[in-house]
């Protein structure tokens, strides 16, 4: 049985989470919004992890990827790429201020986008 299907539900679930976290952070200006939203960054950010490590062993581990699944594989190295910058900025930026705010969010709204469109590549796989 495939464990990719399942296990990747999780990361993307936990990454859109984030995203209204923040947007509830902004609005009521609550710290604890903001804790929260980092916990599910980091539930998503680790999960994605064995999600990917799942999809890889799900190919058979071979390289280079299927042609079939190579652009959702290519989207899901982006989306990694990504949220690694991502939690680098978690991680190392001061903390305060409009551009903190921002950067969090903006981040938050293009990564969650980067991810529906390998969740949608990803289903293209499974439907087409």
């Amino acid at each position: 049985m495939p464990l990719h299907p399942p296990l990747v539900h999780f990361p993307i679930a936990f990454y859109f989470l984030e995203l209204v976290l923040l947007l509830f952070w902004l609005r009521r200006q609550d710290p604890a919004y903001r804790r929260f939203a980092l916990f599910s960054f980091r539930m998503g950010y680790f999960l994605m992890l064995a999600a990917m490590v799942a999809g890889y062993v799900d190919t058979g581990g071979r390289f280079p990827v299927p042609k079939p699944v190579r652009p959702h594989a290519l989207s899901a190295l982006v989306v990694f790429g990504f949220y690694t910058l991502r939690a680098g900025y978690w991680r190392w930026a001061k903390e305060g201020g409009k551009f903190y705010q921002r950067a969090l969010i903006a981040g938050a709204l293009i990564g969650t986008a980067i991810v529906f469109w390998t969740a949608f590549l990803g289903g293209k796989l499974v439907y087409d």
